[in-house]
């Protein structure tokens, strides 16, 4: 079977547009590779390491979920998973939107149930939002400690997160009467603005999906909490692989310095529509490093630290992209449904 055109179109649009965001941020990424000239290589060679285990340990959530679903994938197509949604949600505008629909067909792809993939999914966005809100919540804590206080965006990236959760929790615990009353209610008011009519068949499909998902989300409540440790395991990662890249630079501090003004700064890329940050979350940690008195180093640092953490990661990604996409692949099937096949009675 051939490859699907949207499937090429897509792969060389997310190659583009990496490549025009290089261009954009030449200056920071040339800049960047400057420092390194006066860094200790061996600590900014930990850092990149630690990064990328970082990346692994993200990947860690849909490895739990697959498990107890009955799947199994080896590490490496996790890592790709994981690095290519992140760098997605982080490349352009609504990138959660585009890395949600990234792993849905990712998963689809590979055999595994739409509403099984909506579930592995809707789990990675949810642990992942609410690890961010708790380490925002350990930098109010921390600026409170130290007598310093937040910026007016650091609260208002939080009001945007809490509000993302508060609506996703209002939406998936409608009834699916509901949702098809809304969904049908949004096509027709875009069909009248349009002067158009449109199947309804992807409204049955979403709200299927979400049906499956929600019920399957319901009975693993206690997961939640395994995942939002891995998600916080993997976000201090990459906390410490700066702390690493200032002590690259010579420059010593606590890494809960450093896991404050981490956490700021990925509150902030919440509501951030720029194509790789614009240069916010460079700002943001400059700003509350250099207010917690790291002083010179927190530029070069923010600068370092970000070409290792997304602008390296990024060409790495888009590769990932089309090798997930374009694979020849194997169904997987669960071992559950293996052995509900080995255990049915047989009709011979």
């Amino acid at each position: 079977m051939g490859v699907k055109p949207w499937k090429l179109i897509t792969s060389a649009l997310i190659s583009i547009g990496i490549i025009i965001l290089a261009i954009l941020n030449r200056h920071w990424i040339v800049e960047a590779f400057s420092l390194l000239n006066d860094a200790k290589h061996g600590w900014l060679l930990a850092a990149l390491v630690l990064i990328a285990f970082s990346y692994l340990m993200s990947a860690q959530v849909f490895n739990v979920v697959l498990r107890s679903l009955g799947y199994r994938m080896n590490l490496l197509r996790l890592w790709a998973t994981a690095l290519t949604a992140i760098i997605i949600s982080q490349s352009v505008p609504a990138g959660g939107v585009g890395s949600y629909a990234f792993l849905i067909s990712n998963f689809n792809r590979r055999g595994i149930r739409p509403g099984e993939s909506a579930l592995l999914a809707s789990l990675e966005t949810l642990s992942y939002v609410m690890a961010m809100l708790l380490i925002f919540s350990f930098s109010l804590g921390y600026f409170a400690w130290r007598g310093l206080e937040a910026t007016g965006a650091s609260y208002i990236a939080g009001f945007v997160g809490l509000s993302v959760i508060g609506i996703a929790i209002f939406v998936l615990t409608r009834s699916e009467k509901t949702l098809r009353q809304w969904l049908y209610g949004l096509q027709e008011g875009i069909g009248r603005l349009f002067g158009r009519r449109w199947s309804s068949t992807w409204i049955d499909r979403i709200v299927g999906d979400l049906s499956r998902g929600r019920n399957l989300l319901i009975h693993r409540r206690s997961d939640v909490f395994l995942l939002v440790l891995i998600q916080l395991t993997a976000l201090s990662g990459h906390s410490l692989a700066m702390l690493l890249v200032l002590h690259a630079l010579g420059t010593d501090v606590s890494f809960a310095v450093v896991l404050a003004a981490f956490g700021v700064a990925l509150v902030t890329s919440t509501f951030n529509v720029l194509p790789g940050g614009g240069g916010t979350v460079e700002a943001a940690l400059v700003a509350v490093l250099s207010q917690m008195g790291v002083g010179p180093a927190a530029v070069p640092a923010a600068i370092i630290f970000r070409l290792f953490n997304y602008w390296l990661a990024a060409p790495i990604a888009a590769i990932c992209y089309h090798w997930l996409m374009h694979e020849p692949v194997t169904p997987l099937v669960s071992s559950k449904v293996r052995t509900s096949s080995l255990n049915a009675p047989s009709h011979d």
